[in-house]
């Protein structure tokens, strides 16, 4: 898990240059932005980087935002990355509900309003990034665990106190678990 950069990263996945540079310039000045002009190489990013929102057009040639985003569900690295869809076209329940079950969090529908836009994507980064400093501290906890374990095995097992720490250790990262098991993001 490499950890966002002081400005998280944010993908914009277009077809159309003016859409794409009209995004950028509304979100450029808070985010890192990265720009793909198609779902294949929206893919081929997601496959390098980590983003904490991805914002996807659905009208696309070849991929459609649909198939991309399904795809993206796919790919460890943003499997849980929030994806807001933009669309200037499909506002029908089905086309909705279809982009919601391919894994869209949310949608935009042009034109796209630029403080809209900026809400969206500073509170979806923030959920994505308090979630993915939730999954680093089970993980040093995990680590932690470990490490009381391997201990124990070489000591005398009459050491109960390190027994019961590493109890509550599991105790608690099983409830972090399970917490971090039900979030989206």
């Amino acid at each position: 898990m490499t950890p966002q950069p002081v400005k998280p990263r944010v993908l914009i996945v277009d077809d159309t240059p003016a859409n794409r540079y009209a995004f950028q310039s509304v979100l450029d000045d808070d985010y890192t932005i990265y720009i793909a002009g198609s779902g294949r190489r929206a893919l081929e990013l997601a496959r390098l980087e980590e983003f904490a929102v991805i914002v996807l057009d659905v009208r696309m040639p070849e991929m459609d935002g649909f198939e991309t985003a399904e795809l993206l569900r796919r790919i460890e690295k943003v499997r849980f990355t929030p994806i807001i869809f933009t669309s200037a076209f499909d506002k029908t329940m089905g086309q909705l509900t279809r982009g919601y079950v391919a894994g869209a969090t949310d949608y935009l529908f042009s034109p796209v309003d630029a403080d809209l836009l900026k809400l969206k994507v500073a509170t979806y980064a923030q959920i994505h990034l308090r979630s993915e400093a939730l999954r680093l501290q089970v993980h040093q906890l995990n680590v932690t665990l470990q490490s009381l374990q391997a201990e124990l095995a070489k000591r005398d097992p009459i050491e109960s106190g390190l027994k019961m720490r590493i109890k509550e250790l599991e105790e608690v990262i099983q409830e972090l678990n399970r917490q971090t098991a039900g979030s989206l993001f």
